[in-house]
C-alpha cells in the first residue's frame, strides 16, 4: 500500500463537522467490536474450559474435606472376647469299692499327690497313685501281663520300693516292692493289692469336697476332688478353633479389675450349651492358665473376662474395613489422597479380622493414606 501525504483540501475536509463526526464514531464502534469480541472470548472460555481441571480442583476441595489413615503394614490379629469361670475345674467324685466304714477324711482345699492317703476304710488307707488307667483288678502273683502292671510297678518305682525297670510282668520282684509298700502304710504285707485299695489319677489332686461322712459307709463317692492348679474355662463357636490353638495368649480380667496373661492350655471337644433363646448350642470348650497363679490367690469359682489374641497373617498390608468401596460389576476399592488429590484404587482382599482387612493386590502401599468416614 502506498503512503499519501495530506492535501489542502483534505485538510480543509478534516476540519468540517460531519466528516469529523464520522471519524469520531469510528474509535467507539472499534472499540464496542472489541468489547464484544472480548465478551464472546470470555464466554466461550468459560463455556470451553477443559473438564479435566475442574474435576482437579473438585478432587482438590473434596481431599481437603475428608478423613485419612495410612494403610500399615503388620500382622493381621484376631481378637476374640470371652466370658469364662476361674476355678479348680469340675471336682471329681472318688471312691472305693472296699466294704466298710468311712474313719477319716482329708481337709478339703488338701493337695493329695503320689501315695498319699485319699481316705481310711476301717482305719485302714485308701492309696493315690498316678496313672491313666483305672483300678479294673487286683495284682497278684500269676495274673496276666497288661499295661496297668506296668503302671503300678512305675508307681512303686517312684515312691522307692520297685528297683529293676518297670514293664508289664507281674513277678516276684513285683510282689516284693508290694510287700515293702505295704509295710510303710502299716497294711498286711501280703505282695499283694486287692480291688479298692489304691486309685488310680492322671496327676495330683485337691479335694474340694467331702461326699461321705465319717462314720458312714464306703463306697463310690467318698470325696470330690479337682486340679491342683485354678484355672479358666470359657466357651467359643466350634468355627473359632482354628484362632484358639494350645499355645493362643488370652489376656483376662479378674474381678477388682486386675489384668493378668495367660494361655490356652486345652481345648475340648464341642458340647451343648443352652442358648439365650432356650434352645441349645454347640461350644467350644478352652481351658486358660494363667501365668502367675499366685495372681489368683483368694479367687475360686469366680467369673473373669478375656480377650483371646490370634496372628492370622504375618506382615501383611492392612486397612481399615471401612475404607473400603463397593465397585460397579464386584470387586472393591480405597481413595487414596495424595498431593492433595483424591484417586480410586482398586485393590484385591484377603483375611479379614478386628475390623482391618489384608490387601492382597492393587496398587497400594504402606503409608498412603486412604479416606475413612468421619
Amino acid at each position: 500500500m502506498t503512503e499519501h501525504s495530506p492535501t489542502e483540501d483534505q485538510m480543509t475536509d478534516a476540519a468540517a463537522p460531519q466528516p469529523a463526526r464520522r471519524r469520531r464514531r469510528t474509535p467507539w464502534l472499534i472499540a464496542g467490536a472489541c468489547i464484544a469480541v472480548l465478551g464472546i472470548a470470555g464466554a466461550v472460555l468459560a463455556v470451553t474450559l477443559p473438564a479435566s481441571s475442574k474435576d482437579d480442583r473438585d478432587a482438590a476441595n473434596a481431599a481437603a474435606d475428608v478423613a485419612t489413615t495410612p494403610v500399615a503394614r503388620g500382622d493381621l490379629t484376631e481378637r476374640v472376647r470371652l466370658n469364662g469361670r476361674l476355678g479348680y475345674g469340675s471336682p471329681q467324685e472318688l471312691g472305693t469299692s472296699l466294704g466298710g466304714t468311712i474313719t477319716w477324711l482329708p481337709d478339703t482345699g488338701a493337695v493329695l499327690d503320689r501315695g498319699a492317703t485319699l481316705f481310711r476304710v476301717d482305719d485302714d488307707p485308701v492309696v493315690l497313685l498316678i496313672g491313666a488307667l483305672p483300678m479294673w483288678r487286683g495284682f497278684a502273683e500269676g495274673m496276666d501281663d497288661g499295661p496297668d502292671v506296668l503302671q503300678l510297678e512305675q508307681n512303686l518305682a517312684a515312691l522307692g520300693f520297685f528297683e529293676r525297670e518297670p514293664d508289664e510282668e507281674f513277678a516276684g520282684s513285683t510282689a516284693s516292692a508290694i510287700e515293702r509298700w505295704q509295710e510303710s502304710l502299716g497294711l498286711e504285707e501280703t505282695g499283694a493289692i486287692e480291688p479298692g485299695r489304691i486309685v488310680f489319677a492322671p496327676a495330683a489332686v485337691r479335694v474340694a469336697q467331702h461326699k461321705a461322712q465319717i462314720g458312714g459307709g464306703a463306697g463310690a463317692s467318698v470325696i470330690a476332688v479337682s486340679d491342683t492348679v485354678k484355672r479358666v474355662t470359657a466357651f467359643i463357636a466350634p468355627n473359632l478353633e482354628p484362632i484358639a490353638p494350645v499355645g493362643t495368649p488370652v489376656q483376662l480380667t479378674l474381678p477388682g479389675g486386675a489384668t493378668v496373661p495367660g494361655e490356652v492350655s486345652a481345648v475340648g471337644a464341642p458340647v451343648e450349651q443352652d442358648d439365650d433363646q432356650g434352645g441349645k448350642k454347640l461350644k467350644l470348650p478352652l481351658t486358660i492358665t494363667i501365668d502367675d497363679p499366685a495372681a489368683a490367690d483368694g479367687l475360686d469359682d469366680v467369673a473373669v473376662n478375656g480377650e483371646l489374641t490370634a496372628v492370622r497373617r504375618e506382615d501383611a498390608l492392612l486397612v481399615p474395613v471401612t475404607a473400603l468401596l463397593a465397585r460397579t460389576g464386584g470387586g472393591f476399592a480405597v481413595e487414596v489422597v495424595a498431593k492433595g488429590v483424591v484417586e480410586t484404587v482398586p485393590v484385591e482382599l484377603g483375611l479379614f479380622a478386628d475390623g482391618l482387612v489384608e490387601v492382597t493386590g492393587g496398587e497400594l502401599e504402606a503409608g498412603d493414606e486412604v479416606v475413612v468416614p468421619e
